[in-house]
């Protein structure tokens, strides 16, 4: 069963409304039957939730119009909901001691229907499900009271005697706004887990009931929590789910739309900011890869100078202790070549320069011209055409060099 106490603004014919109480003064209509002063209140009362986001004054003014109207018929039913629906309104303008005043007004009410009193409207008593609903409302709007002025444990118990209630009947779309507004309260705290939970509460009962504002509302909830942490994607896929709604209802929805394009707007803002310190780091960290790859072939390239060099300073003491034992002979057998000096000669042979060669072993210049140096002292030639000359009667290039 839908919930009677939940009010949807969004169906309402506000000027078909407007119709029916138009032209009737109090005085006109005291002279009227019961049945025309019943349906101006109804009127009235309807008229006081349709104005309620979009014309909070007209609100106000319907919703008084529809408690006297109620009162002056002997109702029990319309005075409590006009009552507690001023209280509301003065809750929203954060007049707290009218908000008290016209709550227990609306307890009154309730109270007196509970008691099994009965009305105009319903000469036989009020039935129990729609007490619970009107007890059910009110204690959510207490709840609220308790939470602006401080006592949040007080605030809780009465939200769960409204849930209580709600469960009972499987109210889907009030137990959606408690649990929206029990998710704001946290949120408020700083209690994101517990808020996240409730948020995600509210829209899953929004969807049970297959009610798009109150999927809607608490997305745009979510999204603001998810900005509040720093996280713009996730808050960016809540605030986008509830654009979807506002931006087709946004007649009604007017408040709401502007609050979730803010809150889009931020989160872009945010995004942007990202996305620039995030390609300013990535090319930061591209420098300095760079760097440490020049670096490293670098070092890899001293290390095998250092290797080159390490190799030339052996040849030298080795050549060393060869000529204290060994006298000079031109004999192929007697000439001996180290692995770098048999490496570096056919590269002499084929007419490279001593930087090209450097550049393709990976040694310095200077080191290929002191090993060039060595294998003309080695083939006591005089400059590098002799010592190719030797060389290659000598045997050390093979066939191919012939």
């Amino acid at each position: 069963m839908a919930h009677a106490q939940y009010n949807d603004h969004r169906d309402r014919k506000l000027d078909s409304l407007e119709n029916v109480v138009a032209g009737w003064t109090p005085e006109q209509l005291e002279e009227q039957p019961f049945e025309t002063k019943a349906a101006v209140c109804k009127a009235y009362s309807e008229l006081m939730y349709g104005y309620e986001r979009i014309n909070p004054d007209r609100s106000m003014y319907a919703a008084r119009r529809a408690y006297t109207i109620g009162n002056e018929l002997g109702s029990l039913y319309q005075p409590y909901l006009a009552s507690k629906f001023i209280g509301q309104l003065y809750y929203n303008k954060e007049r707290y001691d009218s908000t008290i005043y016209y709550y227990n007004v609306s307890l009154g009410f309730l109270e007196r229907m509970t008691a099994g009193e009965a009305g105009p409207d319903n000469p036989d008593g009020y039935p129990r499900e729609k007490i619970d609903d009107a007890a059910s409302s009110l204690y959510g709007n207490i709840g609220n009271l308790y939470y602006e002025i401080d006592s949040i444990d007080r605030a809780m118990d009465y939200y769960a005697k409204a849930r209580q209630i709600f469960d009972k009947y499987d109210w889907k779309v009030s137990n959606a706004i408690l649990w929206h507004n029990m998710g704001d309260i946290w949120t408020e705290q700083d209690e994101f887990d517990k808020a996240i939970e409730c948020y995600d509460k509210a829209i899953g009962y929004g969807k049970a009931a297959d009610d798009s504002l109150w999927v809607a509302s608490p997305k745009l909830s979510l999204g603001a929590l998810y900005m509040k942490q720093g996280r713009t994607t996730k808050a960016m896929r809540y605030l986008k789910e509830a654009d979807e709604y506002y931006s087709v209802h946004q007649d009604q929805e007017y408040n709401d739309r502007i609050a979730t394009l803010d809150v889009m707007g931020q989160a872009l803002r945010v995004q942007k900011r990202q996305t620039t310190l995030l390609a300013a780091s990535m090319g930061i960290l591209v420098i300095v890869l760079l760097i440490l790859l020049f670096m490293s072939r670098r070092i890899n390239r001293l290390n095998k100078e250092n290797t080159g060099a390490d190799e030339a300073i052996d040849e030298a003491l080795n050549e060393i202790e060869q000529r204290t034992y060994t006298p000079k002979s031109r004999y192929k057998e007697k000439i001996e070549l180290t692995e770098r000096e048999a490496e570096v000669l056919p590269l002499i042979a084929s007419g490279m320069t001593s930087k090209e060669i450097a550049q393709k072993i990976c040694l310095t210049e200077q080191t290929i011209k002191w090993r060039r140096q060595r294998l003309m002292a080695k083939f006591d030639a005089r400059n590098t055409a002799e010592m190719l000359t030797k060389a290659r009667e000598l045997g050390f290039f093979g066939p191919a060099h012939a």
